[in-house]
């Protein structure tokens, strides 16, 4: 055997737990600090600092940020979203019409009280748990698809930022 280490005979006794080690070798590089942190003052950090503006060779050099519903209608390169402008429409929407529908099964309640009183209280019982249910059901759904979305934005920041696009 070349190296002496290798040889079963010439080596050290493990040592035991709790001893220091002694140190071979050369000292550990010192853990990386990165650059210091610059501060913003205005603005998320993906943004840059104040008054630097878009690099010259973005999209979005001279390109304005909104450009309102037809804007974003014919925006054929899809650089812009236009769903996350519609979520809050269609929350409401989709809130008054859940409600309506609730309120429609509680006349019907009341309405079959004459053939019963059974299947009024079940009715009048279930209908609002399953309003909340149904508009949290909603809600989750519109939430899921904006976090997307604000995934989709914070990638196209990072990615302009470090100019790779």
């Amino acid at each position: 055997m070349s190296n002496p280490q290798d040889d079963p005979v010439h080596r050290p006794p493990p040592p035991r737990q709790g001893e220091p080690q002694p140190y071979q070798g050369a000292p550990p590089p010192p853990p990386y600090q990165g650059p210091p942190p610059q501060p913003y003052p205005q603005g998320a950090p993906w943004q840059g600092p104040v008054g630097q503006g878009a690099p010259q060779g973005s999209p979005q050099a001279g390109y304005p940020r909104n450009k309102g519903l037809l804007g974003h209608l014919f925006d054929f390169s899809f650089d812009h979203m236009l769903t996350p402008q519609l979520i809050k429409g269609a929350y409401r929407t989709a809130v008054l019409l859940n409600s309506m529908v609730a309120v429609l099964w509680l006349i019907i309640g009341f309405w079959l009280f004459q053939y019963g009183w059974l299947l009024t209280v079940l009715i009048v019982l279930f209908t609002p748990p399953i309003w909340v249910a149904s508009l949290v059901a909603i809600r989750m759904s519109l939430e899921f698809l904006i976090n997307q979305f604000k995934a989709t934005e914070h990638l196209k920041a990072i990615r302009e930022r470090e100019g790779l696009r």
